[in-house]
Order: C-alpha cells, then structure tokens, then sequence
C-alpha cells in the first residue's frame, strides 16, 4: 500500500474518535468556555451512525469514548464526564428511528423520552452514593445562588431600598415557583438537544452526502392532534386549583417549546421563500431566539399553523420536500 494511501487512511479514522473524545472533555475542562458543547454530542453521535453506517460509526463513538474516560480520569473530572455519556443515547435512538423509517414525531418522542430515561437512571444511581437525590442537590443549589445574590446586593450600600425590596420579592416566588416548575424546564432541554440532533443532523447529512434521513426542516409539520395538549395545559394553568396548575404549566412549558420549533420551520420556510439574506437571517434569529417574547410569537404562529395553514403545503410540496 502507497505510504500516502495508508496515512490519509489512518488520518480519517483517527479524526473522527479525536472530535468524539473533545466533544465529551471540553464541557468539563473549560465548562465557562465550552459548556454549550454538551448539546453536540449526540448530534455527534447521530451523524457518524448515519454517514458511516452502524458498525464503523460505532467503533469511532466506542473508542472516543474510552479515550474520553481515561482522560477524565486522568483530570478528575468523573462528574462532568458522566453527564456527557448520558448523553450518547439519544443519538443511537435517533439513528435507530432513521434505520426504521419512523416519521419525524416518532422519532423526536423517542429521542427526547430516551434523554429523560438515561438522566432517571443516572441520577438514581449516582443517589445510591449521596445523602440527597441530584435533583434535591440542583434544587439547593439553585436556591442556595439566590440567597447568595442577595447577600451581595444588600451588602452593596449602592442599591437604592426599592431595587433590593423588588429583588427579594422576586427571589422569594422564584423560590417558590423553581421546584413546580424545573420539571418542565428539564423536560425543555431534553427537547431542545433532540431538535439539535434531528435537524442538525439532518442538515449536515443532506452537506456532506447529498441525503437527509428525513424532509427538509421548512417543510416538518407536528401532528394536528398534539395542540389539544396545549390547549388542555392552558386550561389547567388557568384553574387556580394543585396540584393541576402546576401540572399544567410543566406541560405548558413543554409543549409550547414544542410549537416554537413549528414556528421557526414556518419561518426558515418563508425565509428560503423570500431568498432573506444570510446576514439579515442570522439578525432575525438573534433577535427570536434571545427575547421572550420572540419564543412566544413563534410558538403562537406554530400554533395558527395548525388551522390556519400557514406555509400552504400541498402534495406536491411535500413530495418535493421527501425527495430534496
């Protein structure tokens, strides 16, 4: 075999396991820095079984991995990397429902309840070793940073009475509402990571090889059916009754997260339409994504989308969006 042939060979199978083990490390090396990168990882996972097939894309996510534990080991950051490995599921579940040929909401339910049922297991083994549940611990945490903010605040003879009257106001319910409420947002990010997956995924799949596992993302459409679980949550939400509020508002959270990914298809739909500019594009994400109340927009015109058809796909455009 020519020297060049053989190195170029050992290059391309050396690069990929590298990219695996710096996924998994950096969030625990430089957390401040590269904590973000955790949300990676099983699109990471998910494009290497999908673009070299299930028995290399394997050996590159095994061997990452292994590389990963030792260097963990070697800098004492076993936290960090177990959450990162929690995370390596989601990935084959995702490219196990491509091998499957499940519909988009399959597999996104599928991806999202296997995250959740990775993190169920973990935490509860990580409990048999503590005197709390992970999840009390995030609680605590969470409560014991406020209580620290505002030390800081009222030691800081600067801020005026009503500044610091109005923060401990707001802690106070934050403390209250964070413990009914961390169910949802929980259940938020594993949403989030999912949707990163699949159209991260299905996106750099289409660049890199010409196909994409499912349609384009412009033209993804969320069951008619599910808008009857926002409906429901809103109408829970607004019972002053437990512990059905509370109930309502983590299903509220979840689901309307949920309909702002509808609502951004629906815009990245319209953008490509228009032929929007890249640079005017990435502004208007900025502006969506970063504000509140440009979630709630894209999630409310998710919602019109359901009734109102708002793209107005035809057959012929969902046919033309199976076979781009």
């Amino acid at each position: 075999m020519n020297p060049e042939t053989e190195h170029a060979e050992d290059k391309a199978f050396v690069q990929p396991i590298l990219f695996v083990t710096a996924v998994i490390l950096l969030p625990g090396l430089l957390g401040a820095i590269f904590g973000w990168v955790h949300m990676l990882l099983p699109l990471l996972v998910f494009y290497y079984l999908i673009r070299y097939g299930s028995g290399r894309g394997k050996k590159y996510i095994l061997f990452g991995c292994v590389l990963a534990c030792v260097a963990g080991l070697i800098f004492q950051i076993i936290e960090q990397l177990l959450f990162s490995l929690t995370l390596v599921p989601t990935g084959f579940i995702l490219a196990d429902s491509v091998r499957r040929k499940e519909a988009i909401h399959i597999a996104g339910l599928k991806g999202t309840l296997g995250l959740i049922g990775t993190w169920i297991v973990a935490t509860s083994i990580l409990a048999l070793g503590l005197e709390h549940h992970p999840y009390t611990l995030l609680v605590d945490s969470l409560t014991q940073g406020m209580d620290e903010a505002l030390t800081y605040y009222t030691a800081n003879s600067t801020v005026p009475a009503e500044t610091l009257f109005l923060l401990q106001s707001t802690f106070n319910e934050m403390k209250i509402w964070i413990p009914k409420v961390l169910p949802g947002i929980l259940g938020c990010i594993t949403l989030l990571v999912t949707w990163i997956t699949m159209a991260g995924g299905n996106r750099l799949l289409f660049k890199k090889t010409g196909n994409r596992p499912w349609a384009e993302y412009r033209y993804w459409v969320l069951p008619e059916r599910l808008v009857w679980v926002l409906i429901l949550s809103a109408i829970l939400v607004s019972i002053p009754m437990e512990p059905g509020r509370t109930l309502g508002l983590n299903v509220l959270l979840v689901s309307g997260l949920i309909y702002c990914f509808q609502g951004t298809a629906i815009m990245v739909f319209y953008f490509n339409k228009w032929k929007v500019p890249v640079f005017l594009r990435t502004v208007i994400y900025i502006i969506f994504f970063f504000q509140s109340f440009g979630a709630i927009l894209l999630a409310a015109v998710g919602v019109i989308d359901v009734w109102a058809d708002v793209r107005k796909l035809t057959p012929a455009d969902d046919n033309e969006a199976g076979t781009e």
